[in-house]
């Protein structure tokens, strides 16, 4: 199923971390095998634009139990630049976003959707 969503609806600015990758997109490795780099800002200055919409209802309270905080999930245009590694911030909020999952919504590389979460900090 597609979703409709209209550019009006892209109100929420993200910016978006992941580790430099090369060209095949394998991550970038120091010569024992850890990243070579920091993350970088995979879309540079500004970011990207999205719905966001945060989880509500049982999905809150399951999200709880499991020891997860915020979840939600965000629609936007199609890239192939978000992927499971990736740290999301919201616009200025200085508490990064862990991406869940990824769906290019109808394969058909138009729109996107990303379930995001984060953590409790350990009591």
């Amino acid at each position: 199923m597609t979703r409709h969503v209209d550019a009006g609806e892209l109100r929420t600015r993200i910016t978006v971390y992941d580790l430099p990758r090369d060209e095949k997109g394998e991550v970038l490795r120091d010569d024992d095998g850890y990243p070579a780099q920091e993350p970088v800002n995979v879309f540079g200055p500004g970011g990207r634009s999205c719905k966001w919409e945060d989880a509500w209802g049982s999905q809150v309270y399951a999200a709880r139990q499991a020891g997860v905080t915020d979840p939600a999930t965000l629609t936007l245009r199609y890239t192939p630049r978000i992927t499971t590694t990736c740290i999301i911030y919201r616009g200025r909020d200085p508490r990064p976003y862990e991406v869940i999952s990824v769906r290019d919504i109808g394969d058909r590389h138009a729109w996107m959707e990303v379930k995001v979460q984060r953590k409790e900090a350990a009591k």
